[in-house]
């Protein structure tokens, strides 16, 4: 169930889940972004620590401006353990057309639990429900097998391939439309395990 909680500003609003609290990074989530993207088990896929502090300053940008930007997730019966993962929808040109994307990275003590895919799931019905998106698409990086198990489980398809970074093997591009998005049970997929 998705509970959306609007505050004075766009950027205190909350968004509840069985599991999780969805809120706009703020600073003192730089720890916990850096811990997250140094990782070395999230280094395998282009995630890079040294970029944390910009990485924030962009999100907390795109909050500003859009209204709208990737969550700090925190679970809902440990506040104090601090965000857990970040993601959720940003507005970004995708091979140079505006596009809504879908992007999540999460601490890896907490892969293979489902948290991905609970806050993805909350993230496409506020793409679809609430900002009344035609399509949400997502980038990855082809050898993240788990990420990309869990957005296809939540009915994002293959529609190519983006060549977003010079030197690097070029992005899987992912997308669900609003249609695809209606004609779905909304319910959580499976968790997908890590190395599945």
């Amino acid at each position: 169930m998705l509970m959306w909680s609007p505050s004075p500003s766009a950027g205190d609003a909350v968004v509840q889940t069985a599991r999780l609290s969805l809120r706009a990074p703020q600073a003192d989530d730089l720890s916990l972004l850096h811990q997250a993207l140094s990782d070395p088990a999230n280094r395998r896929f282009g995630a890079d620590g040294a970029c944390a502090s910009e990485r924030l300053r962009d999100w907390q940008a795109l909050w500003a401006r859009d209204g709208i930007g990737p969550w700090a997730v925190q679970l809902r019966d440990r506040p104090n353990e601090g965000a857990i993962g970040f993601g959720g929808l940003s507005r970004a040109l995708v091979a140079g057309v505006p596009s809504l994307l879908l992007e999540f990275h999460f601490r890896s003590d907490f892969w293979g639990c489902g948290y991905a895919a609970e806050m993805s799931l909350s993230a496409l019905r506020l793409a679809f429900h609430t900002l009344k998106a035609g399509a949400v698409q997502s980038l990855l990086p082809p050898g993240n097998t788990a990420a990309r198990k869990t957005v296809e489980r939540l009915g994002l398809r293959l529609k190519g391939s983006v060549a977003d970074h010079p030197g690097e093997a070029a992005s899987l591009l992912y997308e669900i439309n609003v249609a695809q998005f209606s004609e779905r049970p909304p319910q959580l997929p499976e968790p997908t395990p890590f190395g599945a």
